[in-house]
């Protein structure tokens, strides 16, 4: 798991440099992210966390996410 995260968050720049704040970057990254919070198991907060920071960490709010 702790791989798989750190694949995403090395990834997260490229999805921001082709995507920009687009529904296109929060369609990528979710095909991303849900494959990793879907196999968390009981790990599933501390994922969500993880996602979290690392989204806030590139300047991308979670409720930026549309919905």
């Amino acid at each position: 798991m702790e791989g798989h995260l750190n694949a995403l968050e090395t990834e997260l720049p490229i999805l921001i440099q082709a995507h920009g704040g687009s529904g296109d970057f929060w369609a990528a990254f979710a095909g991303l992210a849900d494959v990793i919070e879907d196999n968390a198991g009981a790990h599933q907060e501390l994922v969500a966390q993880r996602i979290s920071a690392m989204l806030t960490r590139h300047g991308i709010a979670c409720e930026d996410e549309p919905g």
